[in-house]
């Protein structure tokens, strides 16, 4: 049987952490969609995930670095990191960079199970 769902912005529920204000738009065990807010100046330690990630600089720019390799990345560009990927991203400028985030397989099994750990961040903050 065939499944459509639409998934707005507007209607979706945002998250301050480590990395910038997240927004989990759609998660299951497949896929993960999050858009991305990174304050002016914010600069994030090199980590990696479990998942393979798409993503697509909507608004600003970033410098992601791969070791002591960086890439300098602006609206339209879009990067791909294989699981286990230890990247650093920062935004350079003076403006928010805006990013959508697509990691697959998902490293969750639903969109609730994602927002209970970005709650966890701001409980911690």
């Amino acid at each position: 049987m065939a499944t459509f769902s639409v998934y707005r912005f507007k209607d979706a529920d945002s998250f301050n952490t480590p990395e910038g204000v997240m927004t989990p738009l759609f998660v299951d065990e497949h896929v993960s969609i999050t858009r991305l807010s990174l304050p002016p100046k914010l600069a994030v330690p090199a980590h990696s995930h479990k998942s393979n990630i798409v993503a697509v600089v909507l608004k600003g720019q970033l410098e992601v670095s791969l070791g002591n390799e960086k890439t300098a990345l602006k609206a339209g560009d879009t990067f791909f990191a294989t699981a286990n990927t230890a990247l650093g991203i920062s935004n350079p400028s003076q403006k928010t960079a805006e990013v959508l985030a697509i990691s697959y397989p998902s490293s969750y099994k639903s969109i609730e199970e994602l927002k209970e750990l970005l709650r966890s961040f701001a409980r911690r903050g």
